[in-house]
């Protein structure tokens, strides 16, 4: 959305994560309503980790809908998904007030967005340093990187904030009525996975997965697996 397009809103002045300085919710907030409330509540959902997004905006949509329930089981909550005021209370202790930069989703830097410009990389690492998964320079340089390949049409990846429930180094998959191999898996949602492909190291990107994130280079997907332990966070946006 263009600069011009965006409306504004202000951040309110008490201070968030204060029990002595309570914030009032007002009304619930709750899934497909629109409010300029959600867009707080989005920004102080990816502080406390439960929603990886940038671009904020009035709407409840599904991957707000998705991270409440994470807040509130983690809160000792009922996870009715609806943001009434202990879910709010919950959340201004794990996060800090707005900038009125993340309200409006200006505060991501002046990079490009394009992979074929030259700010790409510098974009892609100052919103990775935003939601604490990169701690290096943010000066456009590729540090490391291996080729992937992602669903094909119709088959799309879920997006959003998950967490490991499940590895296999030596996964084989029956679920469309042959035995595929899936090294070194990494299940993150239901059966969708991390894991090397070897129709991918074969016959490159003409193809695509059912839902998976599949890599080419068997060690690479082996050295991965050895990063990762179960409970650990995958996003994916």
């Amino acid at each position: 959305m263009p600069a011009s397009a965006h409306w504004t809103y202000s951040a309110a002045k008490a201070t968030p994560g204060s029990l002595a300085n309570p914030d009032p919710l007002g009304p619930e907030l709750r899934f497909r309503m629109r409010s300029p409330r959600v867009c707080e509540l989005q920004v102080r959902l990816r502080h406390a980790r439960y929603l990886a997004i940038h671009d904020v905006d009035d709407r409840f949509g599904m991957l707000t809908r998705e991270a409440v329930p994470r807040l509130q089981r983690d809160s000792g909550l009922r996870t009715t998904g609806v943001v009434d005021q202990p879910t709010w209370d919950a959340l201004l202790a794990r996060s800090r007030r707005p900038t009125e930069a993340e309200l409006n989703s200006v505060d991501v830097g002046p990079w490009f967005t394009a992979r074929t410009q030259d700010g790409y990389m510098k974009e892609l690492q100052h919103r990775l340093r935003q939601v604490g998964l990169y701690q290096g320079a943010v000066d456009g340089k590729v540090h490391f990187t291996r080729e992937a390949r992602f669903a094909m049409p119709g088959w799309e990846s879920p997006e959003g904030e998950f967490r490991i429930w499940y590895m296999n180094s030596d996964t084989v998959s029956k679920i469309f009525g042959e035995r595929t191999p899936m090294p070194y898996a990494i299940f993150y949602q239901g059966n969708v996975a991390i894991h090397f492909s070897q129709d991918f190291a074969d016959k490159g990107y003409e193809s695509g997965s059912h839902g998976c994130s599949q890599l080419r280079d068997y060690r690479v997907a082996k050295w991965l697996y050895e990063q990762v332990k179960v409970g650990d966070r995958v996003v994916v946006y």
